[in-house]
């Protein structure tokens, strides 16, 4: 109720004024308060798109990002399914690996190659994108998967450096990727799917390595509005879809701290899916990274490859051996009520929120 009593001992004009703010102020708190959140749609999961056949014998994989970790992991999946991969990577020497370990599998010399390529050069991209067509003809499945990060050492107002080229390597080379091929895959008419890898961190937005959470977000926004483009292309076949990891072992920490260490790194400390802590064996680093929470790329490819060979959901929110799929959520929705309820940003890491937030997170079950 307004405080008329105070209205009427202002006089009219002000009183009026007053009255206004405070109906304004009540206003404001029944939509912030308790209980008084926006309606919500229903949970209707995605409709299958087509995907029949993307991943199956004889169609072509192009792997943007492939010379360890996750693109690795997928190259291997694509040569069990017959497919002709395409291994793209600015380190070609570890592309070649991966090569020979695709071989060693079975498939055929022919039908896997490397092309060495800076994802964040557009000359790069479309050289490459025009080479694969000439080698194969037609791209069914394109994925845009190279990063680097700096492992929390590249604040909002630090390392312009930094900043350009995680920017250029995780968002504009996405980009370029799906500027290069796209066009041709639609016109091919027949069914492709297109991967972009984002992150969590895109997402709930973590603080820390802030160059690499805005890259994350950007592939995120780039993505969904692919997607919706594509889905409002007449008769268009092509489909994209939105990859975020959880906690995987791969290359990408030793990489980065690589980077930014330079003469001081110490090969003996990386902590990667090659080697842990100067034990150089891919069993040992998946048994530790396992005990830390950590899926293995395997892990994530079952999810990559059941999503794509169902058609759904456009998400591909991966859990790890830490995290739940409530826990997800969960934090999902909290990162999301920061802009609902007008709380702190990041309030997740906020002393106001921080009581508060173990309790709520305590519910993710």
């Amino acid at each position: 109720m307004a405080p008329s009593w105070l209205a009427a001992s202002l006089g009219a004009g002000a009183g009026a004024a007053l009255v206004i703010l405070w109906q304004r102020f009540l206003s404001q708190q029944h939509r912030l308060g308790e209980g008084s959140l926006p309606p919500r749609g229903s949970n209707t999961p995605m409709a299958p798109v087509n995907t029949k056949g993307v991943l199956s014998a004889g169609k072509v994989a192009v792997i943007v990002g492939s010379a360890g970790g996750i693109g690795r992991a997928v190259a291997l999946r694509c040569v069990k399914r017959g497919m002709k991969v395409v291994l793209v990577d600015i380190d070609a020497q570890d592309a070649a690996s991966v090569r020979m370990e695709c071989v060693a599998t079975g498939a055929s010399e022919e039908n896997v190659v490397v092309i060495a390529c800076d994802c964040s050069n557009e000359v790069d991209m479309l050289a490459m994108k025009a080479k694969v067509y000439e080698l194969f003809g037609r791209v069914h499945f394109l994925m845009n998967n190279a990063a680097i990060q700096t492992n929390n050492k590249c604040g909002p107002y630090e390392y312009p450096d930094r900043w350009r080229k995680i920017l250029d390597t995780n968002l504009w080379g996405v980009y370029l990727g799906g500027m290069a091929f796209v066009p041709q895959m639609i016109a091919q008419d027949e069914p492709c799917v297109v991967v972009n890898t984002g992150s969590k961190q895109g997402i709930t937005m973590p603080p820390g390595d802030t160059a690499y959470n805005v890259s994350k977000a950007g592939v995120k926004v780039l993505t969904e509005a692919l997607q919706h483009q594509l889905r409002s292309t007449p008769s268009c076949k092509v489909n994209a879809f939105l990859l975020v990891p959880g906690c995987v072992n791969t290359m990408i920490r030793t990489r980065g701290d690589k980077w930014v260490q330079g003469e001081a790194f110490d090969p003996t400390k990386a902590q990667d899916e090659r080697s842990y802590d100067g034990v150089q064996s891919r069993d040992y680093s998946a048994k530790k990274w396992k005990a830390r929470g950590a899926w293995s790329a395997d892990e994530l490819v079952d999810e990559l490859f059941g999503v794509i060979d169902a058609g759904t959901p456009f998400y591909i929110i991966c859990q790890d051996h830490e995290t739940t799929r409530a826990q997800d959520d969960g934090r999902i929705q909290w990162s999301a009520d920061d802009l609902i309820f007008r709380r702190a940003p990041l309030s997740r890491w906020s002393e106001q929120y921080a009581a508060e937030y173990k309790e709520v997170a305590a519910k993710f079950i």
